[in-house]
């Protein structure tokens, strides 16, 4: 059993490579986890297995108003590589091996964009470029990257780790009338 069951990262990750398979088939393309940069000797490597998906994870920004829920959007990027030996042009247009970066690109953000996935978040799309390798000279290959971000939602409680001296006191923050003006207050209930 999963140690952390509702942790945000660790949920995210399957279902959107379920979500790319349903046009990025096993068979055809390799899907893994990578670093948001790879190193020129990563590089190299996944340059030998594409066309090819990495999923990194960057960052997390959380909602501004947090309270005991920590919730906001994960950070992902997808970086998509495919290499062509039938001319500088299919590395974009595709040939009969392979469907080039264009249709890459187009049908990773399709299927990326504004998915509800049940009681994790939503998915939306907020940059897609094309990039180069530095210190990679093949001109056989494309690179291109898609932002996006997963909402998400999480509570202390779902890491199964909280005691009850964690209850011992309530934080509430207060707004009177819908001001911007806040009063926060800690209330000690009574303990038995």
């Amino acid at each position: 059993m999963d140690e952390f069951p509702l942790m945000p990262i660790r949920n995210q990750e399957p279902l959107i490579v379920e979500r790319l398979r349903i046009a990025f088939p096993k068979k055809l393309f390799t899907i893994e986890r990578v670093p948001q940069s790879l190193s020129i000797k990563e590089f190299t490597r996944i340059a030998r297995s594409t066309p090819f998906i990495g999923l990194a994870w960057t960052g997390m920004k959380p909602d501004a108003d947090n309270g005991r829920v920590l919730k906001g959007n994960m950070l992902w990027r997808l970086i998509l590589i495919n290499s062509v030996s039938s001319g500088l042009e299919a590395r974009f247009k595709g040939d009969v091996k392979d469907i080039g970066m264009d249709a890459m690109v187009d049908v990773a953000s399709v299927l990326l964009q504004g998915v509800n996935f049940d009681d994790q978040g939503v998915t939306n799309i907020t940059l897609s470029n094309s990039v180069i390798a530095d210190g990679w000279s093949d001109d056989n290959i494309a690179i291109a990257q898609i932002d996006f971000t997963f909402s998400f939602a999480c509570r202390a409680a779902a890491t199964g780790k909280m005691q009850p001296d964690d209850f011992r006191a309530l934080g509430i923050t207060w707004s009177v009338d819908g001001s911007t003006e806040t009063v926060t207050d800690e209330i000690q209930p009574p303990q038995e």
